[in-house]
């Protein structure tokens, strides 16, 4: 009897996850500009030592590589945020993504400072606006530093899961439009935790310092084992462990003794 019960709440919770999403998950006009104007700059940005053989300009050729990393980060983008306002519509809140101009800009004026040697994504950030009738019976009915810093970190580990995904595939067909894929959301899932406003990482780090130390620890030793020839599962092990290692050693060493204060 308790088995069917448990069933019974789980298909609820399923269906109603998917009546939210059918009605709340489309992005609005000006999302979808911003994020059509994010993932031109940024595939721009991603491709500009690629407009040519060496020093030789070709138009050609860089339109091609530059069509790929506009396929390339559209998905890494929409996998990422995609996760979150799955995650943030399956908690009570809706999400609205927000365009950063100036992080865009500062990553296209360094691409063009160092002829494309130094990239930068900084698309953008989020913002969670409170769904009352969904709420009901969750813990702290209004929104929270943690529920806001969850919710971000679930675009980060969508992220690693993509990178882990194609990195996997790489292994069984060569291709060097996965390869870039797989470097690309390496460095999205690392810029993604940097804790500057309206970075995922400034939300991550004031919902709690703790996961935040996780997180990035995790993410940096998964992102160094990928490119070794460890395998995907191992790696994910490993990364793991090493993540724990650093959460614990961070609260030994600081956070026991924030709390005191």
């Amino acid at each position: 009897f308790k088995y069917n019960i448990h069933k019974v709440i789980v298909m609820r919770e399923i269906v109603d996850l998917k009546d939210k999403i059918k009605r709340y998950y489309g992005f609005s006009p000006l999302e979808a500009r911003s994020l059509a104007i994010a993932i031109l700059v940024t595939a721009f940005v991603f491709s500009f030592k690629e407009w040519g053989y060496g020093s030789a300009f070709d138009f050609k050729i860089g339109f091609f590589n530059y069509f790929n990393a506009i396929l390339i980060v559209a998905l890494s983008f929409l996998v990422h945020i995609s996760m979150q306002r799955i995650w943030a519509l399956g908690t009570g809140f809706r999400l609205e993504w927000k365009m950063w101009s100036f992080g865009l800009l500062f990553a296209l004026i360094m691409a063009f400072l160092t002829n494309g040697f130094v990239w930068l994504i900084l698309p953008g950030g989020i913002i969670l606006h409170h769904m009352a009738g969904h709420r009901l019976g969750w813990f702290r009915y209004d929104i929270n530093y943690w529920a806001l810093g969850l919710t971000t970190a679930t675009g980060t580990i969508a992220t690693i899961i993509l990178v882990m995904i194609f990195k996997a595939l790489g292994a069984l067909v060569s291709n060097s439009l996965i390869d870039k894929l797989v470097i690309f959301n390496i460095a999205y899932a690392l810029f993604s935790l940097v804790p500057i406003p309206p970075l995922d990482g400034s939300r991550i780090f004031y919902g709690s310092r703790m996961f935040y130390v996780f997180l990035t620890s995790f993410t940096i030793i998964i992102s160094l084992l990928i490119f070794s020839n460890i395998s995907v599962g191992i790696s994910l092990l490993l990364s793991f462990f090493a993540g724990l290692v650093f959460w614990i050693s961070y609260y030994i060493l600081f956070e026991h003794k924030a709390w005191r204060l």
